[in-house]
């Protein structure tokens, strides 16, 4: 895997794909890039917090069942020392 400085990695565990809102719909990969994609040039936290904020407006107060694990890192290239 080549990166680019300013290339991003956004790992998450099966928790967030199958959140369950009230009427038992899952919050799914398609809508995991709709919030990734809706402020692209935000911080790593600002996904992180932007995803996390897409995930609990779209669950409400359904019961999970499932942890929410996220991780968002940015590569800024590399130094010469």
């Amino acid at each position: 895997l080549d990166l680019e400085p300013g290339s991003r990695l956004f790992l998450y565990t099966d928790g967030l794909a199958e959140a369950n809102n009230e009427q038992e719909e899952q919050f799914d990969t398609v809508r995991i890039l709709q919030a990734l994609n809706a402020h692209p040039d935000g911080s790593p936290r600002e996904l992180l917090e932007n995803v996390r904020g897409s995930v609990n407006r779209f669950t409400g107060d359904a019961m999970q069942y499932d942890d929410l694990t996220m991780l968002c890192l940015e590569y800024r290239g590399s130094s010469d020392i």
